[in-house]
């Protein structure tokens, strides 16, 4: 057994280090003078390493969230708002219920891998009551399950780099049953459908005109959801024909700053419209009550009336985004091009839309085959 006496603040006081051995939880006789003179170090700063020792033993994981929480966006300051609340969704919604109350230095990685197990199979989905919107329906399912997954994982490793855990990280080299990346771009004509689709619900009144202009824009743009549905008035720069996003409402963050999407005719057309009937709300698609909120029902309209209506079939609302990029592909627009009009914050993102450009390749060595094969 290792073990060191040391003074520190004019107390002395001992620390055992550990068992003598070769084992991954003993330390050898070089090892033991290394963490002993860390040890004498810390004590000459006034630091007591056995007092951080009891604490980081005492921490539990429900402790360890509460102090992400809140002390992580002081270090992560280009994190978007919306993603700490991502973040505090999948802690404390998921992670808590089911190892809030086990000391960090506990869990395995089967306690991780039996979350996220519990997670998919849906054993932490409620509904939640909150002041906000007087109600929350926490889901499960694989997406979430992974999701949180990796919050925990990077709540793990912000913990080791601030002290408060020795390690290592249980969240580490845990085996998932990762989901194939599920992609869908719309054809030429089901993006023609759609839009007939929009104008026909529009003109029985099933959906308004604002309703109906969220998913136009989104396909006209490329823009996420959030960055059209939440849009502000502040954010439309009729002069230029353009949005301008700050770093706090897109996803790359402080990363890329301001985020800048630029406004086809139709796109701008829609947005003029939109502009002479607004109303006293700062957002572009108000919330139907009160003036301090942006609507949230796109998901609801997109499922229940504009997905039959346009005869579409599992298609989700960010397939709209990339159609988008697939009709620039075809448009013979390059990949860095794409990027930058999604706002990706590096090419990999880009890269998924790679297998796409063989498209308008193909079409060309085609045109030129065509000039030398046989006239009949």
């Amino acid at each position: 057994m290792f073990a060191i006496k040391y003074r520190v603040r004019g107390i002395q006081r001992w620390l055992t280090l550990g068992e003598h051995g070769d084992g991954p939880d003993k330390l050898t006789a070089d090892r033991a003078r290394k963490e002993a003179a860390s040890v004498v170090v810390d004590a000459r700063r006034g630091i007591d390493p056995g007092e951080a020792r009891r604490r980081i033993e005492g921490l539990t994981i429900k402790g360890l969230v509460e102090l992400y929480l809140e002390k992580g966006p002081d270090d992560k300051p280009t994190k978007r708002d919306s993603s700490w609340a991502m973040d505090r969704t999948n802690l404390e919604r998921h992670v808590v219920p089911l190892l809030g109350k086990m000391a960090l230095d506990t869990v395995t990685r089967d306690h991780i891998t039996g979350m996220i197990r519990s997670i998919t199979a849906g054993k932490t989905a409620k509904d939640v009551k909150t002041k906000l919107r007087g109600r929350s329906i926490v889901k499960g399912g694989a997406g979430i399950a992974d999701r949180t997954y990796s919050t925990l994982r990077a709540t793990f490793n912000w913990a080791i780099d601030k002290g408060h855990f020795a390690g290592p990280n249980p969240c580490a080299k845990v085996e998932r049953k990762l989901r194939p990346a599920v992609e869908r771009f719309l054809s030429e004509s089901q993006a023609q459908g759609l839009i007939a689709a929009l104008d026909a619900l529009e003109a029985d009144a099933t959906i308004s005109e604002r309703q109906g202009a969220v998913y136009r824009l989104l396909l006209l743009t490329g823009a996420r959801r959030n960055e059209i549905a939440g849009l502000r008035w502040t954010e439309v720069d009729f002069d230029r024909r353009r949005l301008v996003l700050p770093p706090s409402r897109t996803k790359a963050g402080g990363r890329t700053g301001d985020r800048r999407i630029s406004l086809n005719d139709m796109a701008f057309g829609i947005l003029q419209r939109l502009y002479k009937t607004r109303g006293r709300s700062q957002f572009v698609f108000p919330a139907t009550k009160g003036d301090n909120g942006y609507a949230t029902s796109e998901s609801k309209i997109w499922r229940d009336k504009v997905l039959p209506k346009a005869k579409l079939e599992g298609v989700r609302i960010h397939d709209l985004r990339h159609s988008f990029a697939s009709f620039a592909l075809a448009d013979g627009a390059s990949l860095p091009m794409i990027g930058k009009a999604l706002g990706h914050a590096n090419s990999r993102a880009t890269e998924r839309y790679a297998h796409l450009s063989d498209d308008p390749v193909r079409a060309l060595a085609e045109r030129i085959g065509e000039r030398f094969s046989p006239k009949t």
